[in-house]
C-alpha cells in the first residue's frame, strides 16, 4: 500500500538523497529539524540532510564551469554544519555577497558574508600600506559589452564615516590569509584571463560621507557608459567619463577607511539586466 511504499522510500539513503537535493538550504535544515527520520539520532548521528549537503559542496568543487570551485567559502570549518558549508554555495550562485577581503582591517559581522565591520587597526608605529580596506563582491559585470545594466543597494550604519563605493577585479579563488593592495595589483597585473584585460583594475568614487544611517545605490549602464551614485534615495553622482580605460570584468567593491571600527556596510539588494530591457526598478525615488 501507499504508506508501505512511502516507508521504504524513506528507508532508502539513495531516494532520500535525490529528493532532497532539490531543497534549498534553509529547507534541508528545517526538514532535519522537525523529521526524525532525515535528522541525526542515537542509532545514526550522521545526518542525512548533512550529507544532502555535503554531496551537494563535493559536486560544485568539481564542477569545471563553476567559477567559485576552488573558493575557500565551500571549506567546511570547526564544528560547522555542512548545511552552513552549503547555504554559502547557495549565495555564491543566486545572490551577492563579500567575497574577497584585502587588507587587515576590515571583517565580517558574525560570519555574515554580507555585511562587513572596519576593524580598529592593530598596527602601532608601523607604516600603513593603505588607509583604506576593501571588500569585493562575487558577482561580475562585462564591460566588453555594449548593454546591460547593474545595479546594487548597500546600507551604512555606525558613526559617521567616509567610505568609497565602486567596482574592482574579481578574485575567484578566496585566500585565508587577506591580501593587501600590493599584492592585489601584482596579482591583477599578471593575470592572462580574458577577464583582466585592460590596465585599470579598479573605480572607486572617494570621500562619500556617511552620517551614520545611509542608503547607497550604485547604478551602471553599459549602454549610455555612465555610473549613477545614489544617497538615500537622492543622486548625488554621475560620471559619463570613468569608462574610459576600463576593459574586461569587474565585481561591485566597498572601501572603508581603517579604525572606523564602529561603521558597516550590509549588501541589502541588486539586480542586474543584461538583455537590454526596462529592468526592474528598486525603488520608486531612486
Amino acid at each position: 500500500n501507499t504508506t508501505v511504499a512511502m516507508d521504504r522510500c524513506i528507508d532508502s539513503d539513495d531516494i532520500v538523497y535525490a529528493l532532497a537535493a532539490f531543497l534549498s538550504p534553509k529547507d534541508l535544515f528545517y526538514l532535519a529539524l522537525t523529521c526524525k527520520s532525515f535528522g541525526a539520532s542515537r542509532g545514526r548521528p550522521w545526518c542525512r540532510m548533512e550529507e544532502v549537503a555535503r554531496r551537494q559542496v563535493s559536486a560544485a568543487k568539481d564542477d569545471v564551469s563553476f567559477k567559485w570551485r576552488h573558493s575557500d567559502l565551500l571549506t567546511i570549518e570547526g564544528q560547522e554544519s555542512w548545511i552552513n558549508v552549503y547555504n554559502r554555495l547557495h549565495l555564491l550562485r543566486t545572490s551577492i555577497i563579500f567575497h574577497t577581503l584585502i587588507n587587515n582591517d576590515i571583517s565580517y559581522v558574525d560570519r555574515n558574508i554580507t555585511h562587513i565591520r572596519a576593524k580598529k587597526s592593530r598596527s602601532r608605529g608601523a607604516v600603513v600600506s593603505s588607509d583604506y580596506s576593501y571588500a569585493i563582491c562575487q558577482q561580475s559585470m562585462d564591460f566588453q559589452k555594449n548593454s546591460g545594466r547593474h545595479f546594487v543597494q548597500y546600507r551604512v550604519t555606525g558613526q559617521s564615516s567616509t567610505i568609497k563605493l565602486g567596482i574592482m577585479r574579481p578574485i575567484h579563488s578566496r585566500r585565508k590569509r587577506k591580501m593587501k593592495i600590493p599584492e592585489y595589483c601584482e596579482f591583477c597585473n599578471s593575470q592572462e584571463d580574458p577577464a583582466f584585460t585592460g590596465l585599470k583594475h579598479h573605480c572607486l568614487f572617494k570621500d562619500l560621507i556617511s552620517n551614520g544611517d545611509d542608503v547607497y545605490g550604485l547604478l551602471i549602464d553599459l549602454g549610455s557608459s555612465h555610473i549613477c551614485v545614489y544617497q538615500n534615495y537622492k543622486l548625488v553622482q554621475i560620471n559619463y567619463m570613468r569608462f574610459a580605460n576600463l576593459e574586461g570584468q569587474f565585481c561591485w567593491a566597498v572601501g572603508m577607511k581603517k579604525d572606523q571600527h564602529r561603521v558597516s556596510v550590509r549588501i541589502e539588494s541588486n539586480w542586474q539586466d543584461t538583455c537590454g530591457a526596462s529592468g526592474p526598478t528598486p525603488k520608486e525615488n531612486w
